[in-house]
Formats: C-alpha cells, structure tokens, sequence
C-alpha cells in the first residue's frame, strides 16, 4: 500500500498538523478519515493556508471525521470477572472501514481490540486475548481471529502489525500458530487445518532471502546467518522513515547525527512489541544507540521454532510425511541453535544474541521465559531461569519486564499480561508449579485491586509498587484492555 495515497498518513498535510501538534495523541489524525475527495482537500489547503488567520485547527476538523475517544462506560460489575465478560462485546468491532479513505483495513470478521487509541486488530495482542477467550467459551470470536489473519496472509503475504495502512510494512511477533493450535481440541480438526497454507506462506514470509546468505554474520530482511549450519531470525520493517503515528517524536529523535537506518531501527523494534524496552539499545538512555537491527532475539526464535513444530504436525495430520520430515528437521535445527546461541552457562540464563558484535547482550529479561513456555530448556536449564525468575523478577504484583529501570514501557517496574502468562506456563512446563501459582496469585490480586480502585483493567501495571504508576512510554496509560482480559480469566481459570 502506498502511504502517499492517505493524506492524513504523509504529504504537506499531514506533516503541518504533526508539527504543529494539533492533537496530544499523534494516532488521533492518521485514524481520523477524509469527508471528501482527499485531492480535493489537498487543494483546498494549498490554497487557504495563504491566507491571513487561516486556522489549521478549524480546517481539518470541517474535512476530516476524527475517532470518537473509547469510553467504556459499562455498569459497575460484581466482580471482575464479570467485568470482563461484559467487556468482550464492547471491545469487539466490525472491521469494515468507514470510508474509502480510511486508513482502516477491512476485514471479514469482527475483532476483538485492545481497547484506548488501539482501535484496529493487533498481530500478537490476538493471541493472548484469545487464552481468555477460550476460557469463556468464545470459541467462534477465535475463529474469527483466525479467518481475519488468514485473509492479511493471502492479501500481503504476512500477518501486519495491525489493520492500518501504516501497519503494513511490519509485522509483530508470530502468533498465529499458536492461535489454531489453541483450537485444537475445540473445533473440528479439518477446519484448523485447513490453514496449512497461510501457515507456509508466513514461514516463507519470515524466511524469505534465506537462500542469498552465503556469509556468516549477515543478514536480509528478518533472516540472520549465524555460520555456515545456522539461519535465525530477527524482527525487521520494510521503512525508513519516521512512523506516521508517532511522526514529530521520532523525527526530534533524529536530530543531531543519528546512525545509518535509524528510523527502520526504531520501527523493527516496534515490529517486536517491545517498543521500548532496554533490550533494543546500547545506551537505553539514548534512541540514538538502538541497535533493533542488529539483534537475533531469544523470544521470537522460539516462536518461529513453534512455527516450524506446527507445520511439521500439521504436514503429518495432512499425510504428508515428506514435508513434515523437512519441517521437523528445521525445527530440530533451530533447537539446537537456540541451546547454542542464547545460553549463557556461567550467568545460567538465555540472553538476546547481536550478530554484529557475536556476543550475547546484557539485559536480563522475561523474554528468557520464552524457551520454558515452548519446552525447548532442558530441565536444569528450566530450574536455573525458575531460580533467576524467583530472586530478581519476581516482585509484589508479579513479573517486571527487565531488570533494567529507565524510561521504556517495556523495562522495570512495568508488567504485562503478556510476559506474565508466557513465564507462569513456562513454570509450570517444568513442575516449577509452587512459584508459577505465587506468580499468578500476585498478578490477579493486582489486576483486583486496580479494578476495585478505578473499574478498569488496564495495558500495563506497576508491579512493584502495586500501581497504575507506570513507566509509560510514547502515549498515555490506556483502558480496555484485550490482553489484560484474557490473561487474567486463563489464570484465575488455572489457578482458583
């Protein structure tokens, strides 16, 4: 999709109501829709802009319908539970876009979101809702994640971050296996298997360029050659420019002498999830250091290996003995790879790899958890990361994100559902059940208690001190919220 196409996304426009910061929310324009022919409007401002006490404000609130602000303004619940019952409805919306000139990607099905500012589908956001979902029997709104996600695969060849036109040249963490596989035992087993092609089509998207690497230590794409017997994978974005919905921060973010390919640093590591966090940076006191690039992170191998472990089932499930052999031999191969590349035997824990440097990273993170909730650590491994988990993570209300304190959302002392379901399961894959109900324990009593306060769940939480005092990031703390929701209903479902 071309961007110059959507006059709120790029073009003079646009650019004069970023940098005159019309709104507090840099989302708020590129989800907002023109009323008429954007040409026309284009026109219309070429020419009005030259005259005396023209209003910028007033302009583009004649020519554009703007997002109403997501209040979910629902009756006071029993419990929260019930809370989120309720909320499933309010957060689920029809896909179809308001306009042609929305920025909105039209989907087949509605989707659940996450609620606030995000308005539209997100990649990986869907999958832990989902965990929710099943709990209450939402089968048929899984399903319809799935049908949503198998429509973006056949138009553009990936799942993208989310269904906005300014998504599209990234993806987000590779989820969409894990979503059939939690159908399985659900629904009819023809149905979840009968996406083995969208299944190859985003393997063949995340593997795409493998066959040009010839060289250790380079890289194309989302593919890093480690030596001669190992291809990896790295989160990576198509642009090179600054992000449509975050356009005067990144563009400041620049000034000075930032390095080559800055803003395509910035965007892969919102291609992550993690956008920010301490993993991505040198200096995470300083942008100008992300090196998003230049990492081969531990988290999403072990996806990717998901990916390849599911298409190796479903290949056998389809008789097809040949293609699952060939897809569990690069599931066996990335195994081994990620015991090799991400253990560190004298600190007993997995760390990110930098390909340029050919060392391991520093930052201790929950991302570490990622090779117990797909049981790919051995079991001594698993009780060394458990002990890790317990002594430096594990904190009042739950799991922090890294060690690190800083100004990144994704850095202690900030939680997420997210990391929070992925290191309990992890814990419990490993008969580590005692601390992974701890953990638990701690979370759900925190999400309780914040509820109780406000009637709300929120993104994030400060699981330190038992807050919604976090460390916030870009945008402002938002309500919803989808993730939240479904990690919190699989955990009460788990453990009370």
């Amino acid at each position: 999709m071309n961007l110059e196409d959507y006059i709120q996304v790029a073009g003079p426009l646009f650019e004069a109501v970023q940098k005159e910061r019309l709104f507090a929310d840099a989302k708020t324009f590129v989800d907002a829709y023109p009323l008429e022919n954007p040409q026309d409007i284009l026109k219309a401002y070429q020419k009005e802009k030259k005259r005396d006490g023209f209003d910028l404000i007033q302009f583009v609130s004649t020519h554009f319908a703007f997002p109403k602000e997501e209040r979910h303004d629902i009756p006071k619940s029993t419990s929260m539970t019930d809370h989120i019952s309720l909320m499933w409805d309010i957060l689920q919306k029809e896909m179809t876009p308001p306009s042609p000139y929305s920025t909105l990607i039209a989907l087949p099905k509605p989707h659940i979101v996450p609620g606030g500012r995000f308005r539209e589908c997100f990649y990986w956001d869907s999958y832990f809702t989902a965990v929710g979902l099943a709990v209450a029997g939402e089968i048929e709104s899984i399903k319809d994640m799935v049908e949503n996600f198998a429509f973006l695969i056949d138009t553009f060849g990936f799942i993208p971050n989310g269904n906005r036109v300014y998504f599209t040249s990234r993806t987000q963490p590779p989820y969409f296996s894990y979503l059939l596989t939690l159908l399985q035992g659900h629904i009819d087993e023809e149905w979840v298997l009968s996406f083995m092609p969208q299944l190859e089509a985003e393997y063949k998207f995340w593997m795409d360029g493998a066959a040009t690497l010839s060289k250790p230590g380079t890289a194309t794409q989302h593919v890093v050659r480690i030596d001669e017997n190992t291809l990896l994978n790295r989160y990576y974005d198509q642009l090179d420019i600054p992000r449509p919905e975050a356009y005067m921060r990144e563009t400041e973010l620049a000034k000075g002498n930032p390095p080559p390919e800055f803003f395509r640093n910035l965007r892969t590591v919102c291609s992550s999830g993690w956008d920010f966090s301490s993993r991505w940076f040198a200096d995470p006191q300083d942008f100008q250091t992300v090196q998003a690039l230049d990492i081969v992170p531990i988290d999403l191998n072990c996806l990717i290996h998901h990916l390849e472990s599911t298409l190796a089932d479903f290949a056998k499930r389809l008789n097809d003995p040949e293609k699952a052999k060939r897809y569990q031999t690069l599931a066996d191969l990335r195994k081994e790879a990620i015991h090799c590349i991400f253990w560190n035997e004298e600190k007993q824990f997995y760390f990110d790899y930098n390909f340029q440097t050919q060392n391991q990273t520093k930052t201790w993170s929950l991302a570490a958890s990622t090779p117990l909730f797909n049981q790919l650590a051995t079991l001594e491994q698993a009780q060394a990361v458990g002990k890790h988990l317990e002594d430096k993570f594990l904190l009042p209300g739950g799991f922090t994100t890294t060690l690190y304190e800083g100004i990144h959302q994704w850095d202690k002392p900030n939680g997420w559902a997210p990391l929070q379901w992925i290191t309990i399961k992890g814990l419990q894959n490993y008969g580590m059940d005692h601390l992974a109900k701890e953990a638990a324990k701690r979370w759900i009593q925190l999400n309780r208690e914040i509820y109780a306060a406000t009637g709300k769940m929120l993104e994030k939480y400060n699981v330190r001190e038992c807050s919604s005092e976090v460390a916030r990031g870009e945008y402002t703390l938002q309500e919803g919220f989808g993730w939240t929701n479904g990690v919190a209903l699989a955990l009460i479902d788990l453990f009370e």
